[in-house]
């Protein structure tokens, strides 16, 4: 009998959108790969977290998108059938086959970014090598899968899309006992509205800020804002506007929060707004769809592809028509029913099984490939 194959899987960025990929990835992948040895790298705090969901661990300490990294990944991959990249920083000097995920071209696209030294010299050269050397490449959008054939040339039959998942911790909650627990922990008040990002400019936080400014203003009932950003996430000082606007009347922000808190957050919200210019999938819209809060999206990249007929819709840079569709949720209890409904019908179709199988399904096929 022969051995099983071994799969490694980078697991180290277990932060951001990226962490939560690679977690809600794993949930279910080693039940699907039966005959393989699955094995995780990833950094020694989070050893615990990660030994549940796979066969082994190895503890590596070292930089994402360092040049430690690349000396060290290659070496302790060299045996593996597959190395998967959750993210296009690949171990560059490996041989043997990758499966890299792209999720997206945010720094390739949007304008904030392109122009940057950084981005030249460090992203695009290795979103083109990931492309260039993966035996395949996981996309979570077709939207991001279009981008990879128009913007880099990538050879479409090399790409599949495998939707991410969302994690199970974000169901319903009876709205009353989510509005409790949000008004213990954080003394928010029973209405609000939730973003759930970033202050980075592709997030788009300056229109949804200008745009409840503008509500703000004329409405008295206007409920609070609340901001759940990374920890210590501040806007750059260069952004004077948003480092203003971000401190105004009816606006407070949470950091770090944990997966549970925020589905409550989510459960016990009026709306959960996601305004971003560029999305290779939006985790934020099924997570608030399967807590049963209404989304409303911008009408931008990957967003009006995962929310489908489930949301509101409005343009990115547009903040009057951002702050009249929140406006027109606000008004209307019927709409809100209707958009709560729909969104835990559309966030069921993102299960953690379906994303394992998807991407075990791929993985598979490139292991095979490798044995011919």
């Amino acid at each position: 009998m022969s051995s099983p194959s071994q799969v490694v899987i980078d697991a180290r960025w277990l932060r951001t959108g990226i962490g939560r990929y690679i977690l809600n990835l794993l949930q279910e992948l080693k039940q699907n790969l039966p005959h393989t040895l699955l094995t995780c790298i990833t950094t020694p705090v989070h050893v615990q977290t990660v030994a549940p969901l796979c066969d082994q661990v190895i503890e590596m300490n070292c930089g994402i998108y360092s040049v430690m990294e690349q000396a060290r990944l290659p070496l302790v991959a060299r045996r593996a059938a597959v190395f998967c990249a959750p993210h296009y920083n690949i171990p560059v000097f490996r041989t043997g086959p990758l499966l890299v995920t792209i999720h997206d071209l945010t720094h390739l696209i949007f304008p904030a970014y392109r122009n940057r030294l950084r981005t030249r010299l460090y992203a695009e050269l290795m979103l083109r090598l990931a492309c260039a050397r993966a035996a395949h490449v996981v996309t979570p959008s077709q939207y991001t899968r279009q981008m990879l054939i128009d913007r880099l040339g990538a050879d479409p039959d090399r790409i599949s899309v495998v939707p991410c998942a969302v994690n199970e911790a974000f169901r319903p909650k009876i709205k009353s006992e989510a509005a409790n627990e949000v008004r213990q922990y954080y003394r928010i008040p029973t209405h609000y509205i939730l973003f759930v990002g970033s202050t980075a400019p592709h997030k788009n936080l300056t229109t949804l800020l200008t745009a409840y400014q503008h509500l703000y203003a004329r409405r008295r009932d206007m409920p609070p804002l609340i901001l759940v950003l990374p920890r210590k996430a501040k806007p750059s000082r260069a952004d004077a506007k948003l480092l203003q606007l971000i401190t105004m009347p009816g606006v407070r922000c949470l950091h770090a929060v944990a997966d549970d808190a925020l589905a409550s957050l989510y459960s016990a919200a009026l709306m959960t707004v996601v305004p971003s210019f560029e999305e290779g999938f939006g985790l934020p819209v099924i997570e608030s769809m399967a807590c049963g809060t209404p989304v409303i999206c911008s009408r931008a990249a990957s967003l009006p592809e995962i929310a489908g007929d489930s949301a509101l819709y409005f343009a990115p840079d547009s903040a009057d028509e951002l702050a009249s569709t929140i406006e027109q949720l606000l008004d209307s209890d019927d709409l809100q029913r209707k958009l709560a409904f729909e969104g835990l019908s559309r966030a069921a179709e993102y299960s953690a099984s379906r994303a394992a199988v998807g991407y075990a399904s791929v993985l598979s096929s490139v292991i095979a490939d490798g044995k011919i």
